[in-house]
């Protein structure tokens, strides 16, 4: 009798241990399927991420060659790069999988802070007195003072240095050895203490200068692309309807904007005419922002190409991922 109830105590055992075996058997079987079904759709995701990765630099690359196909003379607001639409329609065509949204935005049209100091260390008066009716606009809200010490910081920064005057009629020049600039991205302009990060890149209710001022380019404005508020720098005094009629003339299909004094149908030679060696109508630098899309996956990319001196073919600057 005993030794059937013995008997019987074993076969129980045994099989509570093989059903505890099969337990853990079980769970690791379906914790092992999951991983591996986690780790096939992150490999999917990692695929689709890298292919829409690439699909936008294809995006940066396509608008080279598309900017360097072109030959005009002047850049404008109806020029066939500032139509968004059809320029990322043209690339879309080329592919059968994903979609990429080009916008090409006109670096030449905003104030070129890396032209604040010219190369023989004097300070370019036409581009500060700009950058100082620029900043007392209603926008950004700034004190005389506050704009004042903005732009010396500014300039301080680019030229720290003043070298030994040469005689008694010689005009004072910062050093060019002791320049800290040019700038070579936005985030440098902040180590200067001259822009908070909200002046700089804007806020909910307050635009950033960032629109207005570039790093790129070689010291001209084109103002045909030029934002309003670099207009209204650009010429000081006129009234906001004459802004209006000037950005109504630019946005037209005109050939007077090959003519960088086609303001002057507008005002006219009421002394309002900026420095000629302060305008232009050509485009020596674009940011393209080009953003893939594929299978859910987003990635964007910004570049900016810059013409270069000698070939005049744009060059690619800069690139980076947003």
């Amino acid at each position: 009798m005993a030794a059937t109830l013995k008997k019987h105590g074993e076969r129980g055992i045994a099989l509570i241990v093989v059903l505890c075996m099969t337990s853990v058997m079980v769970g690791a079987s379906v914790q092992m399927i999951s991983q591996t079904r986690r780790e096939t759709a992150e490999t999917a995701d990692l695929g689709d991420g890298l292919r829409a990765l690439y699909l936008a630099r294809s995006g940066i690359a396509f608008s080279q060659a598309l900017l360097n196909a072109e030959d005009h003379d002047y850049d404008s607001l109806t020029s066939s790069w500032a139509d968004a639409e059809a320029v990322s329609a043209r690339f879309n065509e080329l592919f059968a999988e994903g979609e990429v949204s080009i916008v090409i935005e006109d670096e030449t049209g905003k104030i070129p802070l890396n032209a604040l100091i010219n190369p023989d260390g004097s300070v370019n008066k036409g581009l500060r007195d700009m950058l100082l009716r620029l900043l007392a606009q209603p926008e950004w809200n700034l004190k005389e003072e506050q704009r004042e010490e903005i732009v010396s910081r500014l300039q301080a920064w680019m030229a720290t240095a003043a070298p030994a005057s040469q005689g008694s009629g010689s005009q004072e020049k910062t050093s060019a050895t002791g320049r800290k600039g040019p700038f070579h991205f936005p985030d440098e302009i902040l180590k200067t203490g001259a822009l908070t990060r909200d002046l700089l890149y804007g806020k909910a209710d307050q635009p950033g200068l960032c629109a207005c001022i570039t790093l790129y380019g070689k010291g001209k404005i084109n103002i045909n692309t030029a934002p309003r508020t670099v207009l209204k720098a650009l010429f000081p005094g006129i009234s906001e309807a004459v802004a209006d009629q000037m950005e109504q003339f630019r946005s037209s299909d005109n050939e007077k904007l090959s003519d960088p004094a086609w303001y002057r149908e507008i005002i006219g030679t009421s002394g309002l005419n900026p420095p000629s060696d302060l305008i232009s109508v050509k485009s020596d630098a674009l940011r393209v922002s080009s953003t893939g899309r594929l299978q859910g996956c987003r990635r964007a990319v910004t570049g900016v190409l810059e013409r270069d001196g000698k070939t005049e073919k744009f060059k690619l600057r800069f690139v980076g991922m947003d």
